[in-house]
């Protein structure tokens, strides 16, 4: 979430002042390619920011399939990783 968007951000600006500006691109093309690389460093570093927290002693939660299955569960699931 946090960190996707911070690269997607960065790298879109990036794009658009430089290669954008240079070019005469788009800036949806510039925050297209802010988007890539977003995905690509979410693909790469996907696990660095949870073993981090695990680092820095935060318990892994350990639930039962029954609760990850739980709809409430998923819910929350889904709205932390949008964070």
């Amino acid at each position: 979430g946090f960190m996707d968007n911070l690269v997607m951000i960065q790298v879109g600006e990036l794009v658009d002042t430089t290669i954008g500006v240079t070019f005469g691109l788009a800036t949806m093309s510039a925050a297209a390619v802010g988007q890539m690389a977003s995905d690509a460093s979410g693909v790469c570093f996907g696990g660095v920011v949870e073993q981090f927290f695990l680092a820095m002693g935060l318990p892994n939660p350990t639930l039962s399939a029954a609760q990850v299955a739980m709809p409430h569960v998923r819910f929350i699931r889904t709205a932390s990783m949008g964070i």
